[in-house]
């Protein structure tokens, strides 16, 4: 039976939309956290989606968490969702998930247990699609409902995938379209079309599975998964860890059904705008380019998609395996007094 309760009431922002600006995290983890070295292959250094400790020389684990409150009312979607979001990291890596905690808060005097279970179901649904354990989890009393998990995955350390090793004359792909920031604001102010939800709902949903062995197939150089910081955060973060210039192309970036028109319509969720403003900043950005196409490059997605660089004479490989990935731009030499991304 549907629930009546609409989650999103309980909430400000929702989704990855929730997350601390990137420039103001990134000033307070400024020296903070343990440098990579020895059998710590990945920390926090390079901005990279999940840390990896390498047990012996073809053994590493891989691990990662991610949650945020409700992004939409559906309880069973918002626990899918938040599980595939959180497995992206692990799939990013090029890695394998094992298992996952569940980390929750909730107010059961408020909500009740069966919206709990709910989320709990749609979780192990996700955790199922993807062959991840459920072990266990913790959970404390919160007036805010808070989901998702701690993941720890495997990958063979001279087969990893991080966001520091993009090579000059690569391609860059985008595996998912953007806009379900925009949509799921729309969604929370009730100015929604029930297919465009639907559309994104399912795209939140869909694990980067698929994505990830057709990266491994294709020798991807380098790979993050977009969620709350936007395309452009996240292109930053791997251009700066690979120490290159990325160009991309507003015009091949795929959308989401309904999302332009979303924004058009002055639908621009915080998230979104707080992205915004760092990117005039931090990027090169056309002045020419249409408003809608520099906002959905911001747009703080909820389980979005990969973004992967491939070497020029391996993309057939990756669209051969992959065909819905979309070639959205080119690596650059690192380039003095120039951005680290442009958009053109």
């Amino acid at each position: 039976m549907a629930s009546s309760v609409r989650l999103t009431e309980y909430t400000g922002q929702g989704g990855c939309s929730a997350k601390i600006a990137q420039a103001d995290l990134a000033e307070v983890l400024r020296g903070l956290g343990s440098a990579a070295g020895g059998d710590l292959l990945v920390s926090s250094g390079t901005m990279d989606d999940a840390a990896v400790y390498r047990l012996n020389d073809e053994l590493a684990l891989v691990v990662t968490t991610d949650f945020f409150p409700p992004p939409l009312d559906d309880p069973r979607d918002f626990g899918a969702i938040a599980t595939s979001n959180a497995l992206s990291d692990i799939y990013a890596m090029g890695a394998t998930p094992l298992l996952l905690l569940n980390l929750v808060g909730f107010d059961l005097a408020a909500l009740g247990g069966e919206i709990l279970r709910q989320i709990l179901e749609g979780g192990a649904e996700i955790a199922r699609e993807a062959g991840c354990a459920v072990a266990g989890g913790h959970s404390i009393r919160s007036s805010e409902p808070i989901f998702g998990c701690a993941v720890v995955g495997r990958v063979d350390p001279r087969r990893m995938v991080t966001n520091a090793g993009a090579q000059i004359g690569d391609l860059v792909f985008l595996t998912k379209p953007l806009g379900t920031g925009t949509i799921l604001n729309a969604h929370k102010l009730g100015a929604v079309a029930p297919d465009v939800l639907a559309t994104a709902v399912a795209s939140m949903r869909q694990l980067n599975r698929r994505a990830a062995e057709a990266m491994a197939e294709s020798g991807a150089t380098a790979a993050t998964d977009i969620t709350g910081f936007g395309l452009l955060g996240h292109a930053h973060n791997l251009a700066a860890a690979s120490h290159v210039r990325l160009r991309l192309r507003a015009g091949e970036l795929p959308v989401l059904p309904g999302a332009a028109e979303l924004i058009r319509s002055g639908n621009v969720p915080g998230g979104t705008r707080r992205n915004l403003e760092l990117a005039r900043l931090s990027a090169t950005i056309a002045l020419e380019l249409p408003s809608e196409l520099v906002t959905l490059a911001c747009d703080a997605q909820t389980s979005g998609g990969l973004l992967l660089t491939i070497p020029a004479d391996r993309a057939t490989a990756l669209r051969s395996g992959l065909p819905q990935a979309r070639l959205i731009g080119e690596v650059l030499a690192e380039t003095r007094g120039r951005t680290p991304i442009e958009l053109i």
